[in-house]
């Protein structure tokens, strides 16, 4: 069984608290690089915007907000969300960000969903876990893929990103 916090490798994932929120944090929230694939993508966030959201999450049992974190240094690069909004189903979804460019293709957005999903099954006792991702997402669809989460559907023409439109590519695991 795993315990909070998650430890994997190279990652700890612990869940979000007010204190984590610096400008650091901010500044990923109000990159158009690399917010371009996140629904939060339309607004501007000031510290305090952060630590509510974080706070509102906290006090919601339907959804756990994990930092992750290196290992090495404790250095925060993202968040791992599982949305639990269906536990009558026993299903939940899964959305990620790693908010620092510079950790970006280092296998850690993979490590952080294989840790989430073990987590999932194991601890909490789903039977299925979703996530989505749009379809220029070309990182997060792999790092999906490679935990074992299978193309479930495709929605065409599902988003607006800036002058166009894209599809959004559905996931779906089941326990081993």
């Amino acid at each position: 069984m795993l315990d909070l916090p998650l430890n994997t490798e190279r990652l700890v994932l612990r869940e979000l608290a007010s204190d984590d929120v610096t400008e650091k944090y901010a500044s990923w929230l109000n990159n158009p690089e690399i917010n371009q694939y996140l629904e939060s993508r339309f607004l501007e966030y000031q510290l305090g915007d952060i630590v509510g959201y974080i706070e509102k999450l906290d006090k919601d049992p339907s959804s756990l907000l994990f930092g992750i974190f290196i290992k090495e240094n404790m250095d925060h690069i993202g968040n791992i969300k599982l949305n639990l909004g269906n536990l009558y189903h026993k299903r939940a979804d899964i959305g990620i960000m790693i908010g620092d460019r510079d950790q970006w293709g280092n296998g850690y957005a993979t490590e952080a969903i294989t840790a989430v999903t073990q987590y999932g099954f194991e601890v909490l006792g789903l039977k299925k876990i979703t996530a989505g991702c749009y379809e220029s997402n070309i990182g997060s669809k792999n790092a999906f893929e490679k935990v074992g989460f299978q193309v479930e559907g495709f929605l065409r023409s599902q988003v607006e990103t800036g002058n166009n439109r894209e599809g959004v590519w559905q996931f779906g695991i089941l326990p081993n």
